[in-house]
């Protein structure tokens, strides 16, 4: 009889895609990747427009607080996570970037739609009393079940999709906002 890992905990979604049935695993973050914080900006090379994006905490404009033409310190793909503001925040990367101030930089083996969404899925634990701060040895005790790398793919894929159906709808919803203020305007006295 084998002995049962104990460190390992095994447990199984409730809606799954057809024909997978394997037991997801439990581990620690920092067990299946490497985090990084980002650092300070190199403003004698930062751009307005560039090769290789600059993410900060920022949830507007994707992050984007500028670029560097010959510069980037994460390979892509990665995933960013907010350490400082609305802290815990995760956003897929698919493209080579630096990550600068608090933001963390998940570099990783798993599908990063996937990572994205399991880390959006974690309670985040707020251990500062002042201004909220996620620290990257916080973010590696996160423990996450993982399935396997084609069901990671699938479920990733999954929430991709809807995601960018939000966000079209979103625009849309915003372009209609917009034509009912202009109307508002000028059919009121």
């Amino acid at each position: 009889m084998a002995k049962i890992d104990d460190s390992v905990k095994k447990k199984v979604p409730e809606l799954r895609f057809k024909g997978f049935t394997d037991e997801w695993e439990e581990r620690k973050l920092s067990t299946e990747s490497t985090i990084t914080a980002g650092g300070d900006i190199d403003k004698s090379k930062l751009k307005e427009f560039g090769e290789y994006p600059i993410f900060a905490n920022a949830l507007t404009n994707d992050g984007i607080v500028g670029y560097y033409d010959s510069y980037y310190r994460v390979e892509a793909p990665a995933v960013t996570v907010t350490g400082r503001g609305d802290v815990g925040h995760a956003k897929a990367r698919k493209v080579n970037f630096t990550p600068v101030v608090r933001l963390l930089a998940v570099k990783s083996n798993h599908d990063v739609d996937f990572l994205e969404n399991a880390i959006n899925n974690h309670k985040v634990l707020v251990e500062s009393t002042g201004v909220p701060q996620l620290t990257a040895p916080q973010l590696g005790n996160y423990k996450i079940f993982f399935p396997t790398g084609e069901e990671q793919e699938k479920i990733g894929s999954f929430f991709k999709q809807l995601d960018d159906t939000i966000a079209l709808h979103q625009r849309k919803l915003d372009l209609l906002k917009e034509q009912k203020k202009g109307f508002l305007q000028q059919m009121f006295v």
